[in-house]
């Protein structure tokens, strides 16, 4: 057999697996009915500051503390993708436990190495800075500022950043304007990502000793969403933006690549298909969220509003109103008649190398600004999401952000991180077991020196394997490589020789372009959830099929075990029945001989 069956995990693996398809469909429909409460509004006209008694009221909505809230509440009707997002963390933990005792255990030293460990602990690490809030002592335990001068900027740097922090607030509320904070609000102001995350970041972190922590709370994804600052909201879209492109690119991909090993027929396989769809999931249900929110804020806008605040932006600005407003390029080729006369325009100009564009443009701004607002009025009666997904909105700043390049690049990036980590822990690790290696090597020689002194050379003396033979990550995948030593992904690798620095930087390079390949394969349907949709089922939909495909591979894989069995059941059949024959054969022949004796 190719594999280990176990009928009681098969059937664990399953229960689990049925369990887990209720709890997401159960968080599907709850998101739809309870979406999240933003506690920001748009900027699609210059809204004043908030009324502080209705923030405090609306934020009193949101409950705090998700155990307090589902005791307030009682149930967990409003509260399913919290508990889909902490399934998914005890049960990650559990699986990479398990995954590490076992692979310790059979010598696969690779635990952690892989991409889809680390994607994994990087998006585990994320949902646990977002949702647990831990109140540390106020004097540190063990400090050393005192002890290094050197070290006092970091004091001077939080000093800066608090007062910096209170001039923009101050500047913000001098102003009485209030801008949506997401992406694109940075690229509009001229503003650097590094001012906007580093000061706030670095003034919430304690650098100058070691803190004791006091209490922690878990929060509801609602009240940490409602209560994003500026950069903690930019900083958070960019690492859960990242972490999407690697949820649907190499981590979907990878079932495709390793389809006998993400299976249903034992624990360790069936943790491996949790590993890798789950991510997508958990991401899926929380776009969701952010989905159903950008829709009822477009819902509860005022079209006219918009289009007279975008204009006089666009103004000040000195872009075009398209740029801002990307439904104004789809409403020229929807005004009455503009067709015709762009055609009898483009008749009559004949020599000029004005396009079908330009000319429609020139229909639509011939027309005033007051029926031009009228015009855009009607378009949002019968197309209200594509309309009013304008600037200052939640649903425009998503589609500015998810680009096939923004996201290719952050993915980039992402990877980058993961090969440092790779080797640098990788290379630390050989050099330890090499340096204890030549040790217990050295002490071995001695032995064996004063064992012959005294007794003579013997011809059993013990030898070590060397460190560098152990079973990494990547030497199982020079071993055993996705299609074959002859496939085009080994040639690839092999592509400048067998020695350990070509291969290496080969490896890495045939990493990414899979990486590469499968985030492209799999872009478009991110494409039309975010730029067409408008919502997460999409990638929930991707999500289905590769699951349908993990079972898919089971059910093929389970009918090569039954046949298997049947060949070994058959084959042992027709050996008994051989056998006796050869028995009967060897009783006649007996019985015939004692008969001549006699």
């Amino acid at each position: 057999m190719d594999h280990h069956f176990s009928k009681s995990q098969y059937f664990i693996s399953c229960s689990i697996t049925l369990l887990y398809v209720g709890l997401i469909a159960a968080s599907y429909f709850d998101i739809s009915t309870c979406p999240y409460v933003y506690d920001r509004p748009a900027s699609s006209a210059p809204l004043k500051l908030p009324d502080p008694k209705q923030v405090r009221d609306g934020a009193a909505d949101i409950h705090r503390s998700l155990f307090a809230s589902l005791a307030l509440e009682g149930g967990f009707s409003c509260h399913m993708v919290d508990i889909i997002t902490w399934a998914y963390i005890v049960g990650l933990l559990i699986f990479m436990s398990y995954k590490y005792i076992t692979y310790r255990l059979q010598g696969l030293h690779y635990f952690f190495l892989d991409y889809c460990y680390f994607h994994n602990s990087v998006l585990l690490c994320f949902l646990l800075w977002r949702l647990v809030d831990v109140e540390w002592s106020e004097q540190p335990v063990i400090s050393w500022s005192s002890h290094m001068p050197s070290w006092r900027w970091l004091r001077s740097h939080s000093d800066n950043a608090s007062s910096a922090t209170m001039r923009t607030a101050i500047s913000v509320v001098s102003n009485q304007t209030w801008r949506h904070p997401i992406l694109t609000v940075t690229p509009i102001r001229g503003e650097s990502w590094a001012r906007l995350i580093v000061p706030p970041v670095a003034h919430s972190y304690r650098f100058d000793g070691v803190y004791l922590p006091i209490s922690f709370e878990i929060l509801t994804c609602g009240y940490v969403v409602a209560h994003l600052t500026e950069a903690e909201v930019i900083s958070s879209f960019l690492l859960f933006f990242t972490l999407l492109a690697g949820t649907f690119g190499p981590l979907l991909g990878a079932i495709l690549m390793w389809r006998n090993a993400l299976l249903f027929h034992s624990f360790d396989r069936m943790s491996s298909c949790y590993i890798h769809l789950a991510p997508g999931i958990v991401q899926s249900l929380l776009l969701h969220r952010l989905f159903t929110s950008a829709r009822r804020e477009i819902e509860g806008m005022d079209a006219g509003k918009l289009y007279e605040h975008v204009t006089g932006l666009a103004k000040q600005l000195n872009v075009s109103v398209d740029s801002l407003l990307p439904s104004v390029h789809t409403l020229m080729y929807n005004v009455s008649d503009a067709p015709r006369v762009a055609a009898d325009n483009a008749t009559k100009v004949g020599s000029t190398h004005r396009g079908p564009v330009q000319l429609i443009s020139s229909v639509f701004s011939t027309l005033t600004a007051k029926q031009q607002q009228l015009r855009f009025i009607q378009y949002a009666a019968t197309h209200q999401l594509e309309a009013l997904c304008g600037y200052g909105t939640l649903c425009y700043d998503l589609r500015r952000a998810v680009t096939y390049g923004n996201l290719l690049r952050l993915h980039f990036i992402m990877f980058c991180v993961w090969q440092v980590f790779y080797h640098t822990f990788n290379e630390c690790r050989r050099r330890r077991r090499a340096r204890g290696w030549k040790k217990r090597q050295a002490k071995l020689e001695r032995q064996k020196r004063k064992s012959m002194q005294l007794m003579g050379a013997t011809n059993s003396d013990a030898e070590l394997l060397h460190p560098t033979e152990r079973m990494t990550s990547y030497a199982w995948l020079m071993a055993h490589p996705p299609g074959g030593r002859k496939g085009i992904l080994a040639r690839i690798v092999l592509l400048f020789g067998e020695g350990r620095m070509p291969t290496t930087v080969m490896f890495q390079v045939t990493q990414w372009l899979l990486h590469m390949f499968f985030f492209t394969c799999s872009y478009p349907v991110i494409y039309v959830g975010f730029h067409y949709t408008l919502s997460a089922g999409p990638l929930l939909a991707l999500v289905v099929v590769f699951a349908c495909l993990c079972v898919y591979n089971a059910a093929c894989v389970n009918h090569r075990w039954i046949s298997k069995l049947q060949q070994a059941a058959s084959r042992e059949m027709e050996g008994e029945r051989q056998g006796g024959l050869t028995r009967s054969m060897a009783q006649t022949t007996a019985t015939e001989a004692e008969k001549k004796a006699r």
